[in-house]
């Protein structure tokens, strides 16, 4: 099957993709916020030409969203591992 997804000009090869994601990477990374390995997993995904943009932020807001409702103790909120919330993932464009 074919890919269905339309990416933008400055994003049509995996390269392009991947420049995307290494300045988006190192802008949140001098922010204070790493890139968690469920973040770098979707990165690799949009990279692969599995999502867009869009889907990336979807996949991480609904990743991060279930971290944080998770039950008290269970250490297993995003914050609490020190990894980027989906606020923070604004992409350089």
């Amino acid at each position: 099957m074919k890919n269905s997804i339309t990416y933008s000009e400055r994003e049509q090869t995996p390269a392009q993709r991947q420049e995307l994601i290494d300045k988006a990477r190192a802008w949140s990374v001098a922010q204070g916020a790493v890139p968690g390995p469920a973040a770098e997993a979707v990165y690799a995904r949009y990279v692969a030409g599995e999502l867009t943009l869009q889907g990336v932020t979807d996949e991480l807001k609904s990743y991060y969203a279930t971290r944080a409702t998770a039950p008290a103790g269970s250490g297993t909120t995003a914050a609490s591992e020190g990894m980027m919330q989906p606020e923070e993932l604004l992409l350089a464009s």
